[in-house]
């Protein structure tokens, strides 16, 4: 088992979050369903590539 801060999938959500966060005030706007599509995808491919869990 890994620490929470050694979790890939959730640094990527973490980095999402804030992109989404401030992605208007860079006025570089992706829309909805395609960050959407993105993030799902890029969840699948590191659901996938999971070997462990996480300790709590």
């Amino acid at each position: 088992m890994k620490r929470w801060y050694q979790s890939k999938t959730l640094w990527v959500n973490l980095i999402a979050v804030a992109a989404l966060i401030t992605q208007a005030q860079f006025g570089f706007v992706i829309a909805p369903e395609e960050q959407v599509g993105i993030l799902a995808l890029i969840n699948l491919i590191l659901r996938a590539a999971t070997s462990e869990g996480l300790t709590k």
